[in-house]
């Protein structure tokens, strides 16, 4: 099949917290088995409480905030990079004073089903 250039104008859409995301690579473009997608946020926005039935790694490339794991939390900014074991309840937020850039990666060709945790 080869390899396969994915433009930034790739196709954008709103995560299960209603944020924009532009999906990367999937299995739309011949992904079999990795979703790759770039998320930003701006300032004040979060997403919600969630669960995965499969691991994700979230890399972040701009701004600042906090990651929630469990009952854990710690401050990002780029360059940090996140493992989220699967089944784990996460979210994050942007905590600075400008937008939050990061790059979302599943072990499936799709973003991974979303399971929002009732408050």
């Amino acid at each position: 099949m080869g390899a396969r250039i994915v433009n930034d104008d790739q196709y954008t859409d709103r995560s299960p917290s209603g944020l924009p995301l532009r999906h990367l690579v999937t299995g739309a473009v011949g992904s079999i088995s990795l979703y790759a997608g770039e998320q930003w946020l701006q300032p004040g926005d979060e997403v919600l409480p969630h669960t995965h039935t499969v691991e994700e790694v979230l890399l972040f490339t701009a701004g600042s905030g906090e990651v929630r794991i469990g009952n854990e939390s710690c401050a990002v900014h780029a360059g940090v990079t996140i493992h989220i074991p699967a089944g784990e309840v996460h979210g994050f937020r942007n905590t600075g004073q400008d937008e939050l850039r990061l790059y979302v990666l599943f072990p499936e060709n799709e973003f991974a089903a979303t399971e929002i945790e009732e408050p």
